[in-house]
């Protein structure tokens, strides 16, 4: 099997028509989007999985991998954060669900030790440099430039506004 990386890239809940409205048929849809991506490329060999960790399709998308993982020790979660307090303002549930993540994850990577303007695009950059397919639910800001690096870079682009069910932002 060909070890390929897989990385997620989305834009914030709050740029999304659901917001934080997890039953609305929307967020479903892209949840359920999210876990086939994931599964497809588990089937074809992948097994490194990168993910930023941020709240909403990130996080979604490691804890499915974290799962993965209590299945398949041979799945790597790398956790590539974009400073070190990522969650510290976060509800209690997802800062909880997020040290859960960290704690099975193989490794984690800090781009910086605080916040800054760029940290989190220079996190998905370096999440992207290492993958081959690379999941997207952005449209718009940084997410789409992220979205354009990968498709610029070669890599194997789900676009879940183009090819899931999804009807756009906001």
């Amino acid at each position: 099997m060909i070890n390929k990386g897989c990385t997620f890239i989305a834009s914030s809940l709050s740029s999304f028509s659901f917001g934080f409205d997890f039953e609305n048929s929307k967020c479903i849809c892209l949840l359920s989007c999210l876990k086939e991506f994931i599964k497809k490329r588990y089937d074809e060999g992948v097994r490194d999985f990168y993910s930023v960790c941020e709240q909403g399709v990130d996080l979604w998308a490691a804890e499915y991998v974290a799962r993965l993982i209590d299945r398949d020790k041979s799945v790597k979660l790398h956790c590539i954060l974009p400073y070190e307090e990522q969650a510290a303002k976060w509800h209690s549930d997802i800062r909880e669900l997020y040290y859960n993540i960290l704690e099975k994850a193989d490794d984690t990577e800090y781009i910086g030790l605080h916040y800054s303007d760029d940290c989190l695009k220079k996190a998905r950059l370096f999440a992207i440099d290492r993958s081959s397919s690379v999941f997207s639910a952005a449209e718009s800001g940084f997410g789409k430039e992220c979205k354009e690096y990968a498709l610029q870079n070669g890599k194997n682009v789900y676009d879940f506004f183009s090819e899931g069910c999804g009807e756009g932002e906001g």
